[in-house]
Protein backbone atom coordinates (compact mmCIF):
# COMPACT_ATOMS: atom_id res chain seq x y z
CA UNK A 1 0.00 0.00 0.00
CA UNK A 2 1.34 3.43 -0.95
CA UNK A 3 1.62 5.87 1.97
CA UNK A 4 -0.71 8.86 1.83
CA UNK A 5 0.28 12.50 1.43
CA UNK A 6 -0.09 13.15 5.18
CA UNK A 7 1.02 11.25 8.26
CA UNK A 8 -1.55 8.89 9.71
CA UNK A 9 -2.87 9.44 13.23
CA UNK A 10 -0.57 6.67 14.44
CA UNK A 11 2.45 8.21 12.73
CA UNK A 12 1.65 11.62 14.20
CA UNK A 13 1.47 9.99 17.63
CA UNK A 14 4.81 8.30 17.00
CA UNK A 15 6.37 11.59 15.88
CA UNK A 16 5.10 13.75 18.75
CA UNK A 17 4.66 11.20 21.53
CA UNK A 18 1.15 12.56 22.21
CA UNK A 19 -2.29 11.11 21.54
CA UNK A 20 -4.26 14.28 22.33
CA UNK A 21 -4.53 16.47 19.25
CA UNK A 22 -4.01 19.65 21.26
CA UNK A 23 -0.74 18.24 22.61
CA UNK A 24 0.32 17.15 19.11
CA UNK A 25 -0.28 20.67 17.78
CA UNK A 26 1.63 22.13 20.73
CA UNK A 27 4.61 19.88 20.06
CA UNK A 28 4.61 20.81 16.38
CA UNK A 29 4.50 24.54 17.23
CA UNK A 30 7.31 24.27 19.79
CA UNK A 31 9.50 22.49 17.25
CA UNK A 32 8.57 25.00 14.52
CA UNK A 33 7.22 22.27 12.24
CA UNK A 34 4.91 23.23 9.39
CA UNK A 35 1.42 21.77 9.68
CA UNK A 36 -2.23 22.58 9.10
CA UNK A 37 -5.31 22.03 11.22
CA UNK A 38 -8.21 20.20 9.58
CA UNK A 39 -11.85 21.25 9.93
CA UNK A 40 -12.16 18.60 12.65
CA UNK A 41 -9.30 20.24 14.58
CA UNK A 42 -6.69 17.58 13.88
CA UNK A 43 -3.14 18.61 12.91
CA UNK A 44 -1.86 17.22 9.63
CA UNK A 45 1.75 17.08 8.48
CA UNK A 46 2.92 16.36 4.95
CA UNK A 47 4.86 13.12 4.72
CA UNK A 48 7.42 14.72 2.39
CA UNK A 49 8.01 17.49 4.97
CA UNK A 50 8.65 14.95 7.72
CA UNK A 51 11.06 13.05 5.50
CA UNK A 52 12.89 16.30 4.69
CA UNK A 53 13.06 17.37 8.34
CA UNK A 54 14.21 14.03 9.69
CA UNK A 55 16.43 13.30 6.71
CA UNK A 56 18.26 16.58 7.06
CA UNK A 57 17.29 17.96 3.65
CA UNK A 58 15.82 21.37 3.00
CA UNK A 59 12.05 21.49 2.28
CA UNK A 60 11.15 22.08 -1.37
CA UNK A 61 9.55 25.30 -2.61
CA UNK A 62 6.23 23.46 -2.79
CA UNK A 63 6.50 22.53 0.90
CA UNK A 64 7.48 26.11 1.78
CA UNK A 65 4.26 27.31 0.17
CA UNK A 66 2.20 25.65 2.90
CA UNK A 67 3.79 27.48 5.83
CA UNK A 68 1.00 28.50 8.28
CA UNK A 69 0.34 32.18 8.95
CA UNK A 70 0.50 32.21 12.75
CA UNK A 71 0.03 35.99 12.86
CA UNK A 72 -3.53 35.47 11.61
CA UNK A 73 -4.45 33.49 14.74
CA UNK A 74 -2.50 35.30 17.46
CA UNK A 75 -4.67 37.26 19.91
CA UNK A 76 -4.37 41.03 19.90
CA UNK A 77 -3.48 41.44 16.24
Amino acid sequence: MTPGMFLTREELYELTGYKLISKQAGWLRRKNWRFEITASGRPIVARSYVEAMLGGTKPTKEEERFKPNYDAIRPGR
